[in-house]
């Protein structure tokens, strides 16, 4: 069930000003304002357009939560989400501001990932602007040591997402009582994606132990920052789903305006995607995981750690110093209704509601599909239109007793439109054209509505799954 906290992603038409000030323009479409996809259309550099009237401790009326696109390596701050992460802090002011915890496995036990902050061999060079920040989190406290090597009791090799919050107390409970952490650096996703007996089944259960993960954090007023997964070069069948898992995560933290690094998207140019001979854990560079010159920066663990710091240093600006935040909000069009579908803007995209929530209740059987699943539950709808042919995967994941079925259907958005239907997934090729999918809810002896998690990802173009020619 969907905790309480500030609103989630909500719909606001295009051009609309909302309740904010009528002088500030806030919302900036995609420079192709209608809704075809191809590829995201937004300005993705972490240096995004500066939100002037935002003032240093008082920030201005915001109109709503900012999509997450992908292509950049730091999900946008704005005023919204800066009043998110706030109101989060506020639930605990007791925390240390200058601590932070790490939440992971094997990657993050690995002394090649932020200890080296804690050391001798920090080479900041272009990056010198960050020496504040880092300055900040050495002189925190984490039960004796710098939350930079802090032997962590929140992670542990060979474990997934799941792992943090079971017991009593659960793993991240016992390091949050032991070192009162204001943020939480989380790295959960590549063993998630081997806990079940199919990815799909897996990813299911990664939204929910994240979900939960996050709802503890939250609630303590501590500031969850996800982090995504790197590419998995010897492992095919995985690789095809690190893009579905990032996008997956990206919606998570996009749904609690919370931070997400993209570490797929930054570490994609280096050699081997910055990772090892093993395959699997990322590379450092022979001089130190610290060293940010150009030839450090050629390895997966210098980057990683290079981007946290850069993470770090955006919420600190932004809730501890009261800077302005430093982007503007691009924010979903439509009501999620038969009559204004959600508008998909850019693939990939993902996005987390709550049908217990949703007033719609258009299609009860998809009858074009010859599905006799009783669908009468209450439902979201999304439209999208693709300027080419494009293989795709949808997937949903439910969370708590929920179960919702994603079903893509032609332009007319009409039970007879309905193209192809899944209990979680549905893959395969598209002709351009206009398109809707709609996750409903199943229901037998009740609706079992509630909270989902969908995405809708490019296959990668040797992933056969996605083969299959939807609508012929």
């Amino acid at each position: 069930m969907r905790v309480s906290r500030l609103p989630t992603l909500v719909a606001v038409l295009a051009g609309c000003t909302g309740p904010g000030p009528q002088s500030r323009q806030p919302f900036v479409a995609p420079e192709d304002s209608d809704t075809s996809v191809d590829s995201a259309t937004v300005d993705t550099d972490s240096s995004a357009v500066t939100d002037s009237d935002a003032e240093d401790s008082d920030l201005p009326e915001v109109d709503g939560p900012t999509l997450y696109f992908a292509e950049r390596t730091h999900s946008p701050i704005t005023p919204w989400s800066t009043a998110t992460l706030r109101a989060i802090a506020a639930n605990n002011p007791a925390l240390h501001d200058n601590v932070f915890m790490k939440v992971g496995a094997s990657s993050t036990v690995s002394t090649s990932t932020l200890y080296c902050f804690a050391g001798n061999n920090v080479v900041l060079d272009s990056h010198a602007g960050l020496q504040g920040t880092l300055d900040f989190f050495l002189g925190g406290d984490a039960d004796g040591t710098t939350p930079f090597d802090r032997d962590t009791i929140a992670a542990e090799s060979g474990v997934h997402a799941g792992w943090a919050i079971e017991g009593d107390p659960a793993p991240v409970e016992e390091e949050l009582a032991a070192i009162s952490p204001r943020l939480g650096i989380i790295h959960y996703g590549a063993n998630d994606m081997g806990w079940g007996s199919t990815y799909e089944i897996a990813l299911d259960l990664y939204f929910r132990n994240m979900s939960d993960l996050m709802d503890i954090l939250e609630e303590g007023g501590t500031i969850p920052v996800l982090t995504g997964i790197s590419r998995r070069p010897t492992n095919a069948s995985a690789d095809y789903w690190v893009n579905t898992w990032n996008a997956a995560i990206r919606g998570m933290a996009q749904d609690r305006q919370v931070p997400f690094i993209d570490l797929e998207y930054a570490t994609q140019d280096l050699n081997n995607y910055g990772v090892s001979d093993d395959g699997l854990h990322l590379n450092g560079y022979s001089s130190g995981t610290c060293v940010f010159t150009d030839a450090g920066l050629e390895y997966g663990y210098n980057v990683r750690n290079l981007i946290v710091l850069e993470a770090l240093d955006r919420v600190h600006r932004t809730v501890d110093l009261s800077e302005d935040p430093p982007d503007v909000p691009i924010l979903l069009v439509g009501t999620g209704s038969g009559d204004a579908p959600w508008k998909i803007p850019a693939l990939p995209f993902a996005h987390v509601a709550d049908t217990a929530e949703s007033g719609n209740r258009q299609i009860d059987e998809y009858t074009g599909c010859e599905a006799a699943q009783d669908e009468s539950g209450p439902e979201y709808s999304y439209e999208f239109t693709l300027a080419e042919t494009q293989r795709i995967r949808f997937t949903v994941s439910d969370r708590g007793e929920s179960d919702i079925d994603v079903h893509l259907l032609d332009a007319s958005g009409t039970a007879e439109g309905c193209i192809a239907r899944g209990h979680r997934s549905i893959a395969g090729e598209l002709q351009p054209g206009t398109y809707r999918l709609v996750l409903d809810t199943w229901t037998s002896d009740e609706e079992w509505s509630g909270e989902y998690l969908m995405t809708a990802v490019p296959c990668q173009d040797a992933d056969a799954a996605c083969d299959v020619v939807l609508g012929d």
